[in-house]
């Protein structure tokens, strides 16, 4: 029986409209585009244990609850699988990384920091945050301890470069690098050149995730905003606990402009990676492109709101999936289809292509689930704001079925929309809506018994980020905007 090589590239938070206006090029390679596929969850924990597993966030047990992957073994993922696959990650997600369990369902992983631009080398960032010298001291440190490093070049390239990110921040100028994308492509092919076929290789690549600012591998045609705006500009939790005002305008044009000039750098780099990809591997190579999830972008179709929180909306929710090089018969599986494309089936079509398959991973109804607010709690800590807090934390769950969509939360709300305005839109029919038994059966227990059995550690246990991390990995988060 054949095998082949497969690659999985996650675009972090990547909405299919936005994807269907700027990632041309990758539309131009695949030859499957998927129209109606959908995440499993809304932020990169959650939706990617459910990639892996094919379950929904309240069984896997990854989620607001629990933000690592000690749930999560290889044994219960697609991987298991692939026997004959040599598993290789490259990741620009701290949340899909070493630090949080993410790695161990891999055979090799590299974790990229886009501060260190050779991953290889000394992270110069985690270095001066672990030496209390300061000024000439600390770089003479820095230095010493870069040349005694095991890839000392690496180490002073990394130092050399954060030094003119650096200055060029502090500049009338718009940021020198990438976020990270330029690196996991280079680190991608390095692990696939190291390693003997089949492989089946993750990436996940970050530059449309926060933080958004304007960038030189940016086409500048996209946007207009300042070399020195930076999306922290945006008052994101002001516009959804108060809702958008003509104050925001200027700073939310500047977001979605740049959003969709990131997932236009993308395009370029993504397309790219997967030629040289097929290019450089003796066996038939298959790459999917997806997204994790997408973003709220303050649209009337998201209530207003910005960011990805506490919702289900399709901004969130319908995001892309491409596949390039697919096993022959699967174009044709694809086109006669009529219905949804789940996350929750993705690993079993991606084993299914390892093995020289056509699978037919598509269905009439799908669901997705959000367990809670996820890391970031902005305001609303605060007290005298506990039952606002109660209400963003809510577990929500939603189900598709036939250009309808029902969603359901955990505090007793239900609503039901149309489907019918293009992607990521959708229109609310109704309020008190009573959820279709089959819906409602796709879960365990009522939302409210899960919500509270995920609070209590019921699936896969877990605190939060009390557990501890490391700084730099905390810093990591704190500029992903998760802290």
């Amino acid at each position: 029986m054949g095998r082949r090589n497969v690659a999985l590239v996650v675009l972090d938070t990547v909405r299919k409209d936005v994807f269907d206006r700027h990632a041309t090029r990758l539309q131009a390679l695949a030859d499957v585009d998927v129209a109606e596929c959908r995440a499993a969850s809304v932020w990169s924990t959650p939706s990617h244990a459910s990639m892996l597993t094919g379950e929904l966030p309240h069984r896997h047990g990854a989620h607001t609850h629990n933000v690592d992957f000690a749930g999560v073994d290889r044994a219960d993922t697609f991987l298991a699988d692939l026997p004959d696959h040599a598993a290789l990650g490259v990741s620009a997600n701290v949340q899909a990384s070493s630090a949080f369990g993410f790695a161990d369902c891999f055979d090799e992983f590299t974790d990229v920091n886009p501060d260190a631009r050779f991953s290889e080398g000394l992270d110069p960032a985690a270095f001066y945050r672990s030496d209390d010298r300061t000024g000439a001291a600390l770089y003479a440190g820095f230095l010493q301890a870069a040349l005694s490093h095991e890839h000392p070049l690496a180490s002073l390239a990394n130092g050399a470069l954060a030094q003119l990110d650096s200055l060029a921040k502090r500049g009338p100028t718009p940021a020198l690098f990438d976020n990270g994308a330029r690196v996991v492509a280079r680190d991608a092919k390095r692990a696939v050149d190291r390693t003997d076929e089949p492989f089946f290789l993750f990436a996940n690549v970050m530059d449309a995730h926060v933080p958004l600012r304007p960038t030189y591998g940016f086409d500048g045609d996209l946007h207009d905003a300042p070399p020195r705006w930076h999306s922290a500009e945006l008052s994101k939790w002001e516009i959804n606990l108060d809702g958008l005002g003509p104050e925001h305008e200027r700073d939310l044009r500047h977001y979605r402009d740049l959003y969709g000039a990131a997932v236009d750098y993308l395009d370029r780099r993504v397309a790219d990676l997967v030629t040289d990809l097929r290019a450089r591997t003796d066996r038939e190579t298959t790459v999917v492109i997806t997204a994790d999830h997408g973003e709220n972008l303050g649209y009337p179709d998201e209530d207003g709101l910005v960011d990805h929180k506490s919702s289900v909306t399709e901004g969130l929710l319908h995001v892309p999936l491409c596949v390039v090089n697919p096993p022959e018969g699967f174009e044709r599986v694809a086109r006669d289809a009529d219905g949804y494309l789940s996350h929750l089936a993705l690993g079993e079509m991606l084993a299914a292509f390892a093995r020289d398959e056509v699978p037919s991973p598509f269905t009439d109804r799908a669901v997705a689930e959000v367990v809670g607010v996820g890391t970031t709690v902005g305001p609303l800590d605060e007290p005298g704001r506990e039952d606002e807090f109660e209400h963003w934390d809510r577990l929500i769950r939603c189900a598709y079925d036939d250009g309808e969509k029902y969603v359901w939360d955990s505090r007793g709300a239900s609503e039901r929309y149309a489907l019918d305005g293009g992607p990521c839109s959708q229109t609310r029919r109704s309020d008190d809506t009573a959820v279709p038994a089959w819906a409602a059966d796709r879960f365990d227990g009522t939302a409210s018994e899960a919500k509270a059995a995920a609070r209590s550690g019921g699936a896969a246990g877990g605190d939060g980020l009390d557990g501890g991390v490391d700084d730099d990995t905390r810093d990591r988060l704190a500029e992903l905007g998760y802290l």
